[in-house]
């Protein structure tokens, strides 16, 4: 038999090549970022990486007018003060590119503190002179001083948005004018007054979005779950008005044909039929109630080359009398295999590859589908993904016996365990 734990390391082990071969997707994938399961996290991830990338297009574009203000300031302002725009820009780019983004309020205070940091230290750095041209810009901060603020939008802090912009502005505009002015004008802030509207404007739209995202999340997810209620409630209804023909066409006719004494064999034979027509699913044509281990094993072999033949399989089969299994076992323990195996293509990522290996014994089945990709939080799986709740974990729960565990991380592939055991009782 081959250990569930030692899974991972031959998959990663004996696919070393087709790993190497997928380089181009693989690099790919790294410069889109990966992907994400749900809207609201999209936006979210395309939102913060667009904001941090113009931070660091803001500063680099404005670096000209930096060198030519050095002389307004204390010689460590103008390097300390795009550090600290710059930064966290960077550190905002680098968490979009995470399996999950995470602290994004945080990240967005970082933004946010450090931006005001640099206006504040200005006030500190200034020397008391004044801009020689007649520039309307003094202090290179005051070109965007809203954007760093806009990660909080992105967050779901839209008030937190507004105080940044506000006071960004009010003081990006304050320094501005004593660069130019050596005094403050203020009828000058009018102007500020029209660059908070234009930066809330541009709020609104990431606000927007946000909540845009969220609201197609719900309704997918209510969408799928709608659907699946639907579903099982549509096949309930089909096997009750099934039985309910069964029982009203033969098993009362057959008890109302009941006389004293020994049954005719014609009645015996019609009752037979009728039990197993109770037994059975009422599929294309009627299958056996149970199979023996080389069917089943046959089976899931034809399942795997049916959805994906690059799957690589190695089996471990007790030939018994008493290996023998109940279709819907099979059928359940096919249907979920199957279902982990189309994951692998959709998720794992293009490099990666899968192995299924199974132990058949006489009490108990064991089908493990093994890949060495990007691996995921099975905790935030989004309840539209009908794959692993439904087709997986339902589906084994479904049969008398049956259990399923998912096993995985992010960047640590994904194991899911499929396991029958026979009720004795």
């Amino acid at each position: 038999m081959i250990g569930l734990t030692q899974l991972s390391t031959t998959t990663a082990g004996g696919h070393a090549a087709a790993a190497e071969s997928g380089h181009g997707g693989v690099w790919r994938e790294r410069l889109a970022g990966p992907s994400d399961g749900s809207a609201l996290a999209r936006v979210r991830r395309i939102g913060a990486r667009v904001i941090g990338f113009g931070l660091l297009i803001f500063t680099a574009g404005l670096s000209p007018l930096i060198a030519a203000r050095a002389d307004l300031t204390a010689f460590w302002w103008a390097p300390l003060s795009a550090l600290l725009v710059a930064g966290p820009a960077l550190l905002v780019i680098a968490a979009t590119y995470r399996e999950s983004l995470t602290h994004l309020t945080a990240l967005a205070g970082l933004c946010s503190g450090s931006f005001l940091a640099a206006v504040g230290l200005w006030f500190v750095a200034w020397n008391g002179h004044v801009a020689a041209d007649t520039s309307w810009w003094s202090v290179w901060l005051v070109q965007f001083p809203g954007v760093a603020g806009l990660v909080f939008g992105i967050a779901g802090h839209a008030r937190l948005a507004i105080a940044h912009i506000v006071v960004s502005t009010t003081l990006t505009t304050a320094a501005n004018q004593l660069g130019l002015y050596s005094e403050l004008r203020p009828q000058l802030f009018l102007g500020a007054l029209l660059t908070m509207a234009l930066n809330c404007v541009f709020l609104a739209i990431a606000v927007m979005a946000v909540r845009t995202a969220g609201v197609l999340d719900e309704t997918r997810s209510s969408a799928m779950e709608s659907a699946a209620d639907s579903a099982a409630s549509t096949a309930q209804g089909a096997e009750r008005a099934r039985f309910a023909a069964l029982i009203h066409d033969k098993v009362i006719a057959i008890l109302l044909a009941i006389d004293v004494g020994r049954p005719a064999s014609a009645l015996v034979s019609q009752a037979t039929s009728a039990l197993d027509e109770l037994d059975h699913r009422d599929d294309d044509e009627p299958r056996r109630p149970v199979v023996g281990v080389d069917e089943f094993v046959q089976r899931v072999r034809t399942a795997i080359a049916t959805t994906d033949d690059s799957v690589e399989r190695e089996f471990s089969v007790e030939r018994s009398p008493d290996a023998r299994y109940p279709t819907d076992v099979v059928a359940a323990v096919n249907d979920a295999m199957c279902e982990a195996i189309r994951n692998v293509g959709r998720h794992a990522g293009p490099a990666a590859s899968c192995l299924v290996v199974g132990d058949f014994r006489a009490d108990r089945v064991t089908v493990a589908v093994v890949d060495d990709g990007r691996g995921f939080d099975p905790g935030q799986v989004p309840p539209e993904r009908l794959g692993v709740a439904v087709a997986i974990r339902r589906r084994m729960a479904s049969v008398a016996g049956g259990d399923s565990e998912v096993r995985s991380a992010t960047g640590r592939g994904t194991t899911v365990v499929l396991r029958w055991v026979r009720d004795e009782h």
